[in-house]
């Protein structure tokens, strides 16, 4: 995959789509041009990025990353680093098998989410020159894992994954219709870089990239976060900074299943109009990692339940530097991002972990009643 380090991003995801696609005999995306490309749904991309990953493997390679679409596996996820994950992980892949894997990552993803997917795998690396080679199974580039579940069929119900530290990517399909996208998660360590770093590339064998010092991954919904709240009125905050102590974590954290709580913090029906904006601002920030397709679908979930249904709350510090954590929650979504850990060279509240679910079910599941 040498050839893509002269790509520009959008060119690399366009490519890797494409590549993909191309394996699965009769595509209909190969050939399209970026235009053209734009305008495919993400399901039918998926679908045939899916098929001609699969195409490529062998028969134990098959056996990991293809997994029946009820099997328990499939609603398992976290983002803590782990031993083994299900699916096949990018290290036991051939070149053109992870180009293929890649392409059908980038199906899943936005130009922007795809970017934040491939840095988090990236920073893998920086984890390891940081905390050093005895961390070297721990902290892999490679160690994240690719699964297909169920056929991938315009009639019938399946699924993929992308997963590994601090990135966990699922999308359920009704044929070729996106039912669910979640749990979706980004997380990051650093969360600010404190010196330049250059990585290896993981879509390219020889590439490198560069990280500057400064650099500061999910920022996009923590930042759009930071100016809602320092919109509010005194009345409004107190509303809002529902705890002084900030959690240690987002919730339910590896679970199958959200568990339905109770709002907290302020609602957006005693915001005035440019404060709904601004949490508005923090909604689009969250879905600009998935596909545009995926994202006004939810924003019609979000619309239909009600905008003014909404809450804005926040927990901890808030000033830069100190711990906090953020929550929206609506009537069929939360989202929280939390900023509690050290960095490995001890820096406080440097390490983010970002996360949005489906309050009536991730994984096209309903949560029991």
């Amino acid at each position: 995959m040498s050839h893509l380090s002269s790509l520009s991003n959008s060119s690399r995801r366009d490519f890797l789509i494409r590549s993909a696609a191309s394996c699965m005999a009769g595509s209909l995306i190969a050939g399209l041009s970026r235009t053209a490309l734009a305008s495919v749904h993400p399901a039918l991309s998926a679908r045939e990025t899916a098929l001609g990953f699969l195409s490529l493997l062998g028969k134990d390679q098959t056996a990991a990353a293809r997994i029946p679409y009820v099997d328990a596996r499939r609603p398992q996820w976290h983002f803590i680093p782990m031993e083994t994950r299900k699916g096949l992980p990018l290290r036991e892949m051939n070149p053109a098998q992870r180009e293929a894997a890649f392409g059908m990552m980038a199906s899943m993803l936005s130009e922007d989410g795809f970017r934040r997917a491939v840095d988090i795998m990236a920073y893998e690396a920086i984890l390891l020159e940081l905390e050093g080679p005895a961390q070297a199974k721990r902290r892999d580039y490679q160690k994240f894992y690719f699964a297909v579940y169920g056929n991938p069929d315009p009639k019938e119900l399946w699924g993929v994954s992308v997963e590994g530290h601090h990135l966990s990517i699922n999308l359920s399909f009704d044929g070729d219709r996106v039912v669910d996208s979640t749990p979706q998660f980004f997380g990051v360590n650093p969360a600010t870089l404190r010196r330049d770093f250059k990585t290896p590339d993981p879509l390219s064998a020889d590439g490198k990239l560069p990280f500057a010092k400064g650099k500061r991954l999910l920022l996009p919904e923590e930042g759009a976060s930071y100016e809602l709240l320092q919109s509010l009125e005194p009345s409004q905050r107190s509303l809002a900074i529902f705890s002084e102590d900030c959690p240690e974590d987002i919730q339910w954290p590896g679970q199958p299943q959200p568990v339905p709580a109770t709002q907290v913090g302020l609602p957006s029906s005693e915001m005035n109009d440019g404060q709904k904006q601004k949490l508005s601002a923090i909604i689009d920030a969250y879905f600009s990692t998935m596909p545009a397709a995926v994202a006004k679908e939810r924003w019609q979930l979000v619309k239909r339940d009600g905008t003014e249904k909404i809450y804005f709350g926040w927990a901890g510090g808030t000033a830069p530097g100190e711990q906090h954590f953020i929550r929206l929650h609506g009537p069929s979504f939360i989202a929280e991002l939390c900023n509690f850990q050290t960095d490995p060279e001890g820096t406080r509240a440097n390490h983010i972990h970002s996360v949005w679910r489906d309050l009536t079910g991730d994984f096209h599941l309903s949560i029991p009643s």
